[in-house]
């Protein structure tokens, strides 16, 4: 537990630094390494047989997708959409140079292609986010909730859990502890309403949906990621974080939590 928390404290440290006294484009290295984590982590459960030129391909794919906001900056006509056409592109190309087997090719294009949705559909948002007024701590705000409900969900679950959640995809997480990671989230919210410029406009009930919401689904993201470990028989997703296990592992829950939280501030502000 100890190692978990240290590791923690010097991430939380270091995502804070980032977020507050670094250029717009400084968060976009952070993400552009941040997915290069993400990929290769994904491949190794998914697709450890690949060859590296695939592997570089599938890169190419996510960030031609993930890094949309930035390149829209310049390319007003690069939307969403056409990013994941060029990525799906990309990927179908790819798979059409190396077939064999053909007997497996459409499964394989098929775990590509659901690593490139899974991380092309949510990354962006890290960068929708940051582009806000006030965005690095609107970004900041979002990662509390999403790790607020992860810390919330595992000390409350340790100590008090009795009832499992979701015992066929992650045996550890019990109600108790979603509830405290839900009850974390909010407090959390408030906390950065009350000390984060720009959120001072945001209600109390603001704070109460968008703590709770933004929990249930960093735990979903959370649920989604360990139901992906165990189809391929991993563990972690990585070895990258002491205690946590890999990026993937750290920040799944934020990758379902921060669109939600996005769209919610689109639609009240």
């Amino acid at each position: 537990m100890l190692t978990r928390v240290t590791s923690g404290i010097i991430l939380a440290g270091s995502v804070v630094a980032v977020l507050l006294y670094t250029p717009w484009w400084g968060i976009g290295v952070v993400v552009a390494l941040a997915l290069l984590l993400c990929t290769a982590e994904y491949q190794r459960m998914a697709r450890p047989e690949a060859p590296g030129w695939e592997r570089v391909a599938f890169v190419l794919a996510c960030a031609a997708v993930a890094g949309y906001p930035a390149i829209a900056k310049c390319w007003p006509a690069y939307t969403h959409g056409v990013s994941f056409l060029v990525a799906f592109y990309i990927i179908a190309i790819t798979r059409l140079a190396r077939p064999d087997p053909i007997e497996s090719s459409v499964r394989r294009l098929g775990l590509d292609l659901t690593g490139l949705i899974y991380l092309g559909a949510t990354f962006p948002f890290v960068l929708l986010l940051r582009d806000r007024p006030d965005g690095g701590f609107v970004l900041l705000m979002v990662m509390v909730v999403a790790f607020s409900s992860d810390t919330g969900g595992y000390f409350v679950g340790r100590f008090l859990g009795r009832h499992k959640l979701y015992p066929k995809i992650s045996p550890k997480k019990t109600v108790e502890g979603a509830i405290g990671g839900i009850a974390m989230a909010i407090a959390g919210m408030f906390c950065a309403r009350a000390y984060f410029p720009g959120l001072g406009e945001l209600s109390p009930l603001d704070c109460v949906v968008m703590g709770a919401v933004g929990a249930v689904f960093a735990i979903i993201g959370d649920l989604v990621e360990s139901m992906m470990k165990r189809a391929f028989g991993a563990k972690d997703s990585g070895t990258l974080i002491p205690g946590h296990g890999g990026m993937l592992d750290r920040i799944d829950g934020l990758l379902f939590c921060g669109p939600v939280l996005w769209l919610y501030l689109e639609v009240i502000q």
